[in-house]
């Protein structure tokens, strides 16, 4: 028998804040992130000394409140090991973090705790004291009244006084895999769509991938980084601690907590390097503004994420900025933007979660230096219509012509 079989029934009614139908598993692990909580260095111990207290403490617990329950040294160390994998230092919040249904958990000013899942928000019937709070906070930076910080996949923001009465938010991020190849595998894509997307980072075209919902957007540049070769450098700017990379062709840098003289310092060291794509997940309006002013004629492929209803209204803001910022004419900042980007990528979301790309449009200039957006690309009635220039179509069809060959001598060997 399992485990968790074993121990779903055992009866632990002598504990009054237990129900009989709290199984022993729950039980060990709410006691177990109590005992945690009391434990002021617990973070300061490495892994193999957090395993041995977990085991004294369990074998105290078994011992004193449980000695009619027998379990063998490995069923004890598979309680430990799982209580740690599950252990991220929130409380008695880490065991709601570890369903695998719960996308995020935020906590109100009073205490209240709300889940959110895909069917939306819902109020659980847990309430955070204010010691429970302050346990958690203290672990994070105390210098700032609003703080953001990435921890394994979960990203952590607290918001103290005086701008709230502590709220913490903790949102799950998946790390995503899927290249090109994947989304064509799995129906998001066109065959002729991933080839015409790969021309465009081969080229090292300047792409502004745009859409309402950062999710979907996060979710492409990652997409579009998977699909870059390992032989090329690539370094990525981010303010939201969204991206985490083990691949050594990656360099990230966080802007979120630099003053405007560093943040300048760190687009030049960026921009000297040279990468061969700079990637750039920038929220914050002021810094966004800084690293568009500094794209002009850039030979670097450049993927840069930006928040809009639509294409017109990217480029409508991007426009805006430019004009404000060069203290220029209308005409001379879409002159900027046609210099600067080469693509307008927008990503939407459909009524089942799915996602997929409602339009590319090229970006150019007429010769009395007009800007031209082009559509190349929409989606229309659930499929994908292609108007692609005659160059870049024969350049497609020369790719799928050597995907075939390459098809085809894989089945004579």
């Amino acid at each position: 028998m399992a485990l968790k079989d074993r121990l779903k029934n055992v009866n632990i009614s002598a504990k009054p804040r237990i129900v009989e139908e709290t199984s022993f598993t729950e039980f060990i692990a709410d006691a177990l992130s109590q005992k945690v909580a009391a434990i002021p260095v617990w973070y300061d111990y490495d892994y193999s000394k957090q395993f041995e207290l977990i085991l004294n403490f369990l074998d105290n617990k078994l011992n004193s409140e449980f000695e009619v329950l027998s379990l063998s040294e490995l069923e004890k160390k598979a309680i430990a090991e799982a209580f740690l994998k599950n252990n991220k230092g929130f409380g008695i919040l880490d065991r709601i973090l570890a369903n695998d249904k719960v996308l995020s958990v935020t906590v109100n000013p009073l205490g209240s705790v709300y889940i959110e899942t895909l069917n939306g928000y819902e109020k659980t019937d847990i309430v955070l004291t204010n010691k429970q709070f302050s346990d958690i906070s203290k672990r994070f930076s105390q210098s700032s009244a609003v703080v953001k910080t990435r921890q394994d996949n979960l990203l952590v923001t607290i918001i103290k006084p005086p701008v709230a009465d502590n709220v913490l938010i903790i949102k799950k991020i998946n790390d995503v895999l899927d290249d090109l190849s994947d989304l064509t595998e799995c129906g998001i894509l066109t065959s002729e769509l991933e080839a015409f997307i790969r021309y465009l980072i081969n080229s090292k075209k300047n792409i502004i991938l745009s859409g309402k919902d950062s999710d979907c957007i996060n979710y492409f540049i990652q997409v579009l980084l998977n699909s870059i070769s390992p032989l090329n450098r690539v370094s990525v700017i981010e303010d939201n601690y969204l991206y985490n990379t083990n691949l050594d062709n990656v360099s990230v840098f966080s802007a979120d907590t630099l003053n405007n003289c560093e943040y300048e310092s760190l687009l030049k060291t960026i921009f000297s390097i040279s990468p061969d794509y700079i990637i750039a997940q920038i929220e914050d309006y002021n810094k966004f503004l800084s690293y568009y002013m500094h794209t002009d004629n850039l030979n670097n492929g450049l993927i840069t994420q930006l928040r809009a209803l639509s294409i017109s209204d990217a480029s409508n803001k991007l426009v805006n900025m430019a004009t404000i910022a060069m203290k220029s004419t209308e005409k001379l900042a879409k002159l900027k933007l046609s210099q600067s980007y080469d693509y307008i990528i927008y990503v939407d979301r459909q009524h089942d979660n799915s996602y997929i790309l409602s339009s590319i449009m090229e970006v150019t200039s007429s010769k009395t230096s007009s800007l031209v957006l082009n559509e190349v690309v929409k989606f229309v009635e659930g499929m994908y219509v292609l108007d692609l220039p005659e160059d870049i179509q024969n350049i497609n069809l020369l790719n799928n012509l050597e995907n075939d060959c390459s098809s085809f001598r894989s089945r004579l060997k």
